[in-house]
């Protein structure tokens, strides 16, 4: 059986009795990785004259903290939706600059408008993390902007883990909600057991978010067995990435 994910703090008990059928957006669900194949994206999304700027100001950016860093630029996901204002038609490209130090490969968001592709750059935002996919998480605290659901992955002597961050795009730059895991697993190092959570929200002013735990004896990619109910998911702070607004022209 393997080892229980870390819940790192609490949030509001009332989560718990939060009827099952009005939790009506799946924030993440750690059972996916069975599916998490490499997305092959078109080569044209990072050809997009607005990801290129975003990728010039990153390099600047990584330039002047990291001067000998070796770059590997790539788009790693996109996700459409409203992150900036309400009703926009926007996609969020989620680029990887560098992808060593394995512990912290340098990546960036941008915030691209829209329509045939040519829209212009909204956002960039750099920071380090093993961040390696995003998804649109549909507007949650009433605002009328979606929120992105970072997923963070990392393996090492055959575990393998993987982690949720919530995020939206404020004023004042990416602005973190939560974080907290959604897989654990050793197949990789012939042991086995796996625990992967599926983390659920109920949209309002104050969110409210509950998760049901899974697990499965093997790693034969047998089914997944409910371990537990909808309990209050226990969230931590970020991940410690530090979010930097870089200048959009």
């Amino acid at each position: 059986m393997a080892t229980p994910l870390l819940w790192l703090g609490v949030l509001s008990l009332a989560a718990c009795v939060e009827a099952q059928d009005t939790l009506d957006v799946v924030v993440a669900d750690g059972r996916a990785i069975d599916v998490m194949e490499e997305t092959e994206l078109s080569p044209s999304w990072a050809a997009l004259p607005a990801v290129q700027a975003a990728v010039d100001g990153a390099r600047r950016h990584w330039s002047s903290v990291d001067p000998g860093y070796e770059e590997e630029v790539r788009v790693l996901a996109v996700a459409d939706g409203a992150f900036t204002q309400p009703e926009a038609d926007e996609h969020a490209v989620l680029y990887l600059m560098a992808l060593w130090p394995r512990c912290c490969p340098k990546v960036g968001l941008a915030i691209v408008e829209g329509g045939e592709g040519q829209g212009r750059l909204l956002r960039n935002v750099a920071f380090e993390g093993t961040t390696v996919g995003l998804t649109r998480v549909p507007d949650l605290d009433g605002d009328g902007r979606d929120e992105l659901a970072l997923r963070s992955a990392f393996g090492m002597g055959g575990d393998e883990s993987e982690s949720v961050t919530l995020v939206a795009l404020g004023a004042a730059g990416l602005e973190p909600w939560t974080a907290t895991a959604t897989y654990q697993g050793g197949c990789a190092a012939g042991r086995d057991g796996e625990e992967a959570v599926r983390i659920l929200a109920t949209p309002g002013p104050s969110p409210r978010f509950v998760g049901e735990r899974y697990t499965r004896s093997g790693c034969e990619a047998g089914p997944w067995l409910p371990a537990t109910g909808a309990e209050p998911v226990v969230f931590g702070e970020s991940s410690g990435e530090t979010y930097v607004d870089l200048p959009v022209q």
